[in-house]
C-alpha cells in the first residue's frame, strides 16, 4: 500500500539551525527536498570520505575470513578510524602494484626461459653498436625452414611445438614480417632479486590487511558517522535563507507521523506548514505492508522501480504471478526441493525477506513439479506408485500429448491477469465514467482471448465472442477520455483503439512462454539424463559413477542457472510490462528516503571513537 504522505514547510533560526537538522535526524521522518543548490565543497568532500570508508571496507571483506598469519610482523595499530581508512586504501593500491609489477617481471623471466638464463641484454646492445644487429622471433616449424635460404638465423630448441629463432644482420633495416620478441629490461639475476623483493612485500600487504580486517565493523560503524555527517551537510546546505536570520526547508513526511512531528516541532519551537501535496509527481513513495507481502521486495529492489505516488502499489499482485510463473518457468520439483534445503542450510547468512521468499518460489516450484510429474528431469521418478497417483495428466511433463492444453492454460492465465489489472482499474475509476471504459477493456480481454484460441489452436469462437468486441468497444470509445467535447474524447478513443487491440492481443500471446520455457527445461534436463545414463547405471563401476554423478552435476546446474534467467526475462516482464501496462503503471516514482541519523542509535562508545577524525 502507497502510504499518503504530506508535504511540510519547516522554519527555524540560523542560530538553531544545526541543532534542528539534529533534532530532525533523530525524528527520522522526515524527506528533505532541496530548496538550493549547494554552493560549498563540503558535500563533495563528505562524499570523497564516504567513498574511501566504503572501499576500505570492501578491502577488508575480502581478508575478514582468511586465517591470520603468525607473529613474524609487528601489528598496525589504528588511532582513529579515518587514519586506518587512508591506511588501507594505500596499502590495497601498493598491493596492486606488486601483483601488476610481478606480472611484468614474471613475463621477462619467461624470456630468459626461452633464450637462455646466461643471456646479457647488454652484449645484445653492445652488438648492435658494432653494427651487428640480433632480432628475436618465435615461429612455427614450417616458416622456419622457408627462411633458412633468405636469412643468417640460428634456431634454439623447439617450445611448446614453436621455435625460437635469431635473426643476425648488419643491416639495420632488415626484418622477418613477423612479430618480434622485445628485449627484457633487466638481467636475470635481477629479475629474480626484483620478484622476491615483490613477494616479499606482497605477503607484508596482505598480512596488514588480514591482520586489520577485525575492524570491519568498527569502520562500519564510523561509515554510518560519515553518512550522517553528510546527510546533514546536504540539509544544511540544501536549506533557503530568509536575511540570514531564518532557515527554512521542504519536504515530505507520512501522515502516520505528523503527530511525532508536530510533537518534535513544538519541542523545538521550529514554525511550520503542513499541507496536501499539490505535485503529485515530485512526492516521494512511502511503501508498507504487511510482513507477507513485503517478501517481495528484494525482487522489486532488484529491478529498481517504484511505482508513481498516484499509481498503484502492484506488490501483492507481483508477489502472487510472480509465485505461479516462478513454478511453472522452474518447472521442477526436484529443482524446487534444491533450492529450499539450500535456503534452508543458509538461512542464517540470507536476509529474512529473501529467505521467506524462497521458500515461497520453492514451494509453489515443488507443487507445480509434482502435479506435473517432473523430477530432475527423470521420468523414472514421476512413474513410482504414489507420485505417479499425484501427477495431473492435462498438465504433465512426460508420456502425454497435452501441447495445445497447456497453450490454452497458458493463454488463459494471461487474460486473467489482464483482467485483474483492468479490474483494479474499476475500482480506482469507481467515481467516474472511465470506470465504464475499463470494464468494456475487461470485454475486450476476453474476446482477444477467444480470437487467440482460434487463431493459433484452432477453436471456433462462440457466437456471442463477437459481442464482447463490440460492447468493449463501445464503452472504450465513449468512456475512456473524460471532456466536455464529447465527439472530440470519442474520436480520440478510436483513433487509439486499433493500437490498444493489436497490442493487447500480442500480450495475451505472450503468455505462451510460459509453457514453452517450462517445457524447454523439463526437455533440457531429460536430454542430460539421457545422454549421460542413457542405460541407466546398471553395470556401472564406481569410477564411472562419479563421473557420470560430476557431469550431472555440471548439467543440471546450467540447466537451471538458464531457468533462472528465463525467470528473470519472462517472470518479471509479464509483471513489468503486460499486467503493469493494462494497470496503467509507468513506475515513475522515487522511494521515500527520510534523513535518518542512524550513527546516533549507536553506542557512545563508537561515537566518542569515531569523532577523533576530522573531516
Amino acid at each position: 500500500m502507497i502510504v499518503r504522505m504530506k508535504e511540510v514547510l519547516l522554519f527555524t533560526t540560523a542560530r538553531t539551525v544545526e541543532d534542528s537538522i539534529l533534532q530532525l535526524g533523530k525524528l527520522g521522518v522526515v524527506d528533505i527536498t532541496e530548496v538550493k543548490q549547494p554552493e560549498n565543497g563540503t558535500i563533495e568532500r563528505r562524499k570523497e570520505a564516504v567513498l574511501q570508508a566504503e572501499t576500505a571496507i570492501s578491502i577488508l571483506n575480502e581478508y575478514s575470513e582468511k586465517q591470520q598469519g603468525g607473529n613474524r610482523y609487528a601489528k598496525y595499530t589504528a588511532k582513529d578510524p579515518k587514519q586506518l581508512i587512508e591506511r588501507v586504501v594505500r596499502t590495497a593500491e601498493i598491493r596492486q602494484k606488486c601483483k601488476d609489477r610481478l606480472t611484468t617481471l614474471t613475463q621477462q623471466l619467461k624470456w630468459y626461459q626461452t633464450w637462455g638464463k646466461e643471456v646479457n641484454v647488454k652484449d645484445i646492445a653492445y652488438l648492435q653498436q658494432k653494427g651487428i644487429y640480433l632480432r628475436l622471433y618465435i615461429l612455427e616449424k614450417s616458416k622456419v625452414r622457408s627462411l633458412e635460404e633468405r636469412y643468417t638465423i640460428i634456431e634454439l630448441p623447439q617450445q611448446n611445438g614453436k621455435i625460437p629463432v635469431i635473426l643476425i644482420s648488419r643491416n639495420q633495416e632488415e626484418k622477418l614480417n613477423h612479430k618480434e620478441v622485445s628485449l627484457p629490461q633487466l638481467s636475470y639475476n635481477d629479475i629474480v632479486q626484483q620478484i622476491k623483493r615483490k613477494e616479499r612485500q606482497l605477503a607484508e600487504v596482505t598480512h596488514f590487511l588480514e591482520d586489520q580486517a577485525e575492524n570491519k565493523n568498527w569502520l562500519e560503524d564510523y561509515l554510518l558517522l560519515l553518512k550522517d555527517r553528510l546527510g546533514t551537510s546536504q540539509a544544511l546546505e540544501s536549506m533557503g535563507d530568509i536575511e540570514g536570520r531564518v532557515k527554512y526547508l521542504k519536504g515530505y513526511i507520512p501522515r502516520e507521523a505528523v503527530a511525532d512531528f508536530i510533537t518534535a516541532a513544538e519541542h523545538n519551537h521550529w514554525a511550520y506548514h503542513l499541507t496536501d501535496p499539490e505535485k503529485p509527481e515530485e512526492v516521494p513513495v512511502y511503501i508498507k505492508n504487511p510482513k507477507w507481502i513485503s517478501i517481495i521486495n528484494p525482487v522489486m529492489k532488484f529491478i529498481d522501480i517504484v511505482p508513481g505516488y498516484k499509481e498503484v502499489d502492484v506488490s501483492i499482485y507481483f508477489l502472487v504471478a510472480f509465485a505461479l510463473f516462478f513454478a511453472m518457468l522452474v518447472g521442477d520439483a526436484g529443482y524446487g526441493l534444491l533450492f529450499l534445503v539450500t535456503a534452508f542450510f543458509l538461512r542464517k547468512k540470507i536476509a529474512p525477506q529473501l529467505r521467506f521468499l524462497i521458500y515461497v518460489l520453492s514451494g509453489a516450484t515443488i507443487i507445480w513439479g509434482v502435479f506435473t510429474g517432473t523430477y530432475f528431469g527423470a521420468e523414472q521418478i514421476a512413474a513410482l506408485p504414489f507420485l505417479k497417483d499425484l501427477v495431473i495428466p492435462s498438465i504433465a511433463s512426460f508420456g502425454v500429448d497435452n501441447i495445445a492444453f497447456m497453450m490454452h492454460l497458458s493463454f488463459l492465465i494471461g487474460a486473467f491477469h489482464l483482467t485483474v489489472a483492468h479490474g483494479i482499474r474499476v475500482a480506482q475509476f469507481i467515481n467516474s465514467i472511465r470506470a465504464l471504459s475499463e470494464v468494456g477493456w475487461i470485454m475486450l480481454v476476453w474476446g482477444l482471448f477467444l480470437l487467440t484460441e482460434q487463431l493459433v489452436l484452432g477453436k471456433t469462437m462462440p457466437v456471442w465472442g463477437i459481442w464482447l468486441f463490440v460492447g468493449g468497444a463501445l464503452l472504450v470509445a465513449l468512456f475512456s477520455v473524460e471532456s466536455k467535447n464529447f465527439f472530440r474524447s470519442m474520436g480520440i478513443s478510436l483513433a487509439n483503439l486499433p493500437l490498444s487491440l493489436i497490442s493487447g492481443f500480442s500480450d495475451i500471446v505472450s503468455y505462451v512462454r510460459l509453457f514453452a520455457v517450462g517445457m524447454a527445461t523439463a526437455a533440457v534436463a531429460a536430454s542430460f539424463n539421457n545422454m549421460i545414463l542413457p542405460e541407466g547405471t546398471s553395470g556401472m563401476g564406481f569410477i564411472s559413477l562419479v563421473v557420470a554423478a560430476i557431469a550431472l552435476l555440471l548439467g543440471h546446474g546450467l540447466n537451471i542457472a538458464l531457468a533462472l534467467m528465463a525467470v528473470m526475462v519472462h517472470g518479471i516482464r509479464l509483471n513489468m510490462l503486460e499486467f503493469a501496462g493494462h494497470l496503467g503503471v509507468q513506475f515513475s516514482g522515487e522511494a521515500y528516503k527520510p534523513f535518518k541519523l542512524i550513527s546516533l542509535e549507536n553506542g557512545p562508545e563508537i561515537k566518542e571513537e569515531a569523532s577523533i577524525a576530522t573531516m
